[in-house]
């Protein structure tokens, strides 16, 4: 992975996971992403390496073969080797779409691999088309 410094937070998340789907999802490179110690809390639930890569099995499985998986960035805001991202994960699995929003603050090595991630996520049931609310305009 390119190290964080190397580009915009929201293009270093956009690599990150898209080249993770490519190369660990439909592949085999995990230790390219994470380091060994790595600490993944979503939804309550914690992962260790042993149980990030038993988590992996099962998505490999209920993935279609061209699942045109695609990771819409919302919002990055970068400090050092720490970034929160909200995005959306859109992928085919073998019976339907699926489109996942996430909000993470994850903590990087200089080497660009993901070492704690804390954050939540919720599934998108309005499919791509889903709106945003406005914005308030402050000061006007």
């Amino acid at each position: 992975m390119k190290p964080l410094a190397h580009s915009t937070p929201e293009q270093f998340i956009t690599d990150f996971f898209s080249t993770f789907h490519e190369e660990v999802v439909q592949g085999d490179h995990v230790a390219r992403f994470y380091t060994p110690d790595i600490v993944i809390i979503s939804d309550g639930i914690r992962l260790d390496w042993d149980k990030l890569l038993a988590h992996i099995h099962p998505v490999r499985k209920n993935l279609a073969e061209d699942d045109e998986a695609r990771f819409e960035v919302h919002e990055a805001i970068a400090d050092r080797d720490w970034i929160a991202v909200r995005l959306t994960i859109h992928a085919a699995m073998r019976k339907k779409r699926v489109s996942t929003e996430t909000m993470s603050f994850c903590t990087f090595t200089s080497d660009g691999r993901m070492r704690r991630s804390h954050g939540f996520t919720r599934p998108v049931t309005n499919g791509p088309n889903v709106r945003e609310a406005p914005r308030s305009q402050e000061g006007a």
